[in-house]
């Protein structure tokens, strides 16, 4: 059986130079990059074979995009189908207002930039940063929206890489490039990078302008439409406004897909519905949010913001099982991520009024928390073991009347709530 690709056809698409800042680094050779991301004196905590695999997968598109353009399709055919992907998945950053490509150069460009995804999430960036640069490269002579696409994805990378000068520099140049091609989602992604940038600088301001522009780019039903409400739901969250942020929240929670992203958004809605002081809709959230948690460092810090509602609300069934469910996972995850959740389950069991239990997990995190010299978790439970406790009374008020003068919008998110804790 014949199982090389095709060639790739000629294509009528138009080209584009993905503008790139000039002072950006050059991405890392393929065995630099491995060697950063999965070295021995990195501890990578990810599967033990797949590194491999990704060194592969990195190798082939630093070396498809090295070869002159008129030799790339008959490497592209030289390679067994199942190298990269099959089926329909794709990466997250597309143009949603055009078809899927069928030029075959293009297709593999997105899947490559799949399994860049891939790696992103087990923190080997040095990697995906390679695979997607040289993505971004084999895409530019044979789609816009493609090459422009990979370059939001690049722009995510040097985020995280902790090179966000670089990462603005590049959202900017997307946005003006798309806009004046007409590549709405383009650019709204790009926009939506930006705002991710001023979350990370504290920019409320420009939080809200580039999460909005985005939401005007975002074609409705679309993962950028649910990315954009994700952003403004964030920007509501910080400014304290519970009926703005119930509002997007959920609408972001419907568009996107995953269970993580979904766990955090519904951790983040029980978190302003705990501070409004609606107790039983934040124990709802953040119930929910574990449930969809997989991962145990996810879920440790979700349970570690949840203990405190859970007491609030008079749960110690559900705060038993989380100190339960926590143990089985807290041998798979650091210690930082232990000595909070610790702190969560004494905050709860001393809003619940039972203040032995409260000493005992306060001081095992305190303990914890200075073995590591983890100060803000030592300061935090150090004044939990001096605090004079409330009544149980006290801190369980109703919310009753506050919940009634909330806006149609925000009682019906509020009761969504409410109704995950089963």
């Amino acid at each position: 059986m014949d199982r090389r690709r095709p060639l790739p056809k000629a294509t009528s698409h138009p080209p584009t130079t993905l503008p790139l800042p000039r002072n950006m680094r050059e991405p890392l050779l393929p065995i630099d990059a491995y060697t950063v991301d999965v070295g021995d004196e990195n501890r990578w905590q990810g599967h033990p074979t797949q590194p491999h695999g990704w060194f592969s997968i990195t190798h082939i598109a630093y070396r498809m995009a090295m070869l002159p353009p008129e030799r790339r399709g008959w490497f592209l055919e030289t390679l067994p189908l199942d190298v990269l992907p099959q089926g329909p998945r794709r990466p997250t950053h597309i143009d949603h207002e055009a078809p899927a490509p069928t030029d075959p150069m293009v297709i593999a460009c997105e899947q490559l930039r799949v399994i860049a995804e891939d790696m992103e999430r087990d923190g080997c960036f040095e990697m995906a940063f390679t695979t997607v640069s040289s993505a971004a490269r084999l895409a530019s002579l044979h789609d816009a929206g493609a090459a422009l696409s990979a370059g939001n994805h690049l722009a995510r990378i040097t985020r995280q890489l902790g090179e966000t000068a670089a990462a603005e520099e590049i959202y900017t140049s997307v946005v003006q490039e798309a806009k004046r091609l007409g590549l709405r989602s383009v650019a709204g992604y790009a926009l939506a990078g930006l705002g991710n940038l001023a979350i990370m600088r504290g920019n409320r301001p420009a939080q809200l302008y580039y999460y909005s522009e985005a939401l005007d780019h975002a074609p409705a039903g679309s993962a950028l439409e649910g990315t954009a409400h994700w952003g403004l739901m964030n920007h509501a969250l910080a400014t304290h406004s519970l009926p703005d942020a119930l509002l997007h929240g959920w609408r972001a929670y419907d568009l996107l897909d995953g269970d993580e992203m979904r766990a955090g958004i519904l951790s983040n809605l029980a978190s302003v519905a705990y501070r409004g002081g609606f107790h039983e809709a934040a124990v709802g959230g953040y119930l929910g949010a574990l449930q969809l948690a997989g991962p145990p460092r996810l879920w440790l810090s979700i349970a570690a913001a949840a203990g405190e509602a859970l007491g609030h609300a008079g749960r110690e069934d559900r705060l038993t099982w989380l100190g339960r469910e926590g143990r089985a996972r807290a041998g798979a995850v650091g210690p930082f991520e232990v000595a909070q959740w610790l702190l969560g389950l004494a905050q709860g069991w001393q809003a619940a009024g039972d203040l032995a239990s409260a000493t005992r997990f306060a001081e095992e995190s305190c303990h914890l928390a200075r073995q590591h010299e983890f100060h803000e978790v030592v300061y935090r439970a150090e004044a939990l073991l001096g605090a004079t406790a409330e009544t149980t009374t006290s801190r369980r008020e109703s919310a009753e009347s506050a919940f009634a003068d909330l806006p149609s919008p925000a009682r019906e998110g509020l009761s969504r709530l409410v109704t995950l804790a089963g």
